[in-house]
């Protein structure tokens, strides 16, 4: 596919109690969560959003789609990007998980086959729903949860054609730490080790 025909979307989520900052805007191996999200997605699709409240994003110089639906989670997040949308498919990434390559994506991709949804599922079937792929059209299904009050991105999942696609050591782009998410000042600090040990492999 086409990177012209795919959007792109960060998924930043707010200021993070645990880390007490807010988390897209946070230094890791020298310069802000969010820039290493948007260097991974910008190889693979067309254009880049940030998905966020906060107007401290702009100096990325990326649109900033703001929530529609405030307070509800990285639900209200998704739903508000596929509603400004103008491409048919759109691929997520949390701003927390900086070991995420480009080609997880372009391997998703390949798995699109006319799907609504694409997710990587790895480990002990662990799916990772703010690391994948979304049709435009799941706008509605979405819309429809969030007006019933279930904001839970499984539960969406589950009700759209949703396509889980396995990723583990037999993909060469693998690594054990590949889904690492960043929630704590430790996980920062044990993902900086990562780094530095060469054990992204």
């Amino acid at each position: 596919m086409n990177k012209k025909y795919i959007t792109g979307f960060v998924l930043t989520g707010g200021k993070s109690s645990r880390l007490g900052v807010e988390k897209g805007l946070m230094l890791f191996d020298r310069k802000p969560l969010v820039q290493h999200v948007l260097e991974t997605l910008s190889v693979v699709v067309g254009e880049v959003f940030i998905s966020a409240n906060n107007p401290d994003y702009k100096q990325f110089s990326k649109p900033i789609i703001p929530d529609i639906v405030q307070g509800i989670g990285p639900m209200g997040g998704v739903y508000s990007c596929l509603m400004q949308s103008a491409t048919d498919y759109n691929i997520f990434l949390s701003c927390d998980t900086p070991f995420v390559p480009s080609d997880l994506f372009l391997y998703l991709i390949k798995e699109i086959d006319g799907h609504s949804c694409v997710v990587p599922v790895h480990d002990d079937e662990k799916t990772e729903p703010l690391c994948g792929i979304y049709s435009k059209q799941c706008a509605d299904t979405f819309m429809e949860f969030i007006s019933k009050g279930n904001y839970k991105m499984m539960d969406v999942l589950k009700a759209v054609d949703y396509h889980p696609v396995r990723v583990d050591e037999s993909l060469p782009f693998y690594n054990n730490h590949l889904f690492f998410n960043i929630n704590t000042p430790a996980d920062c600090k044990l993902a900086m080790q990562y780094l530095q040990n060469n054990s992204l492999k």
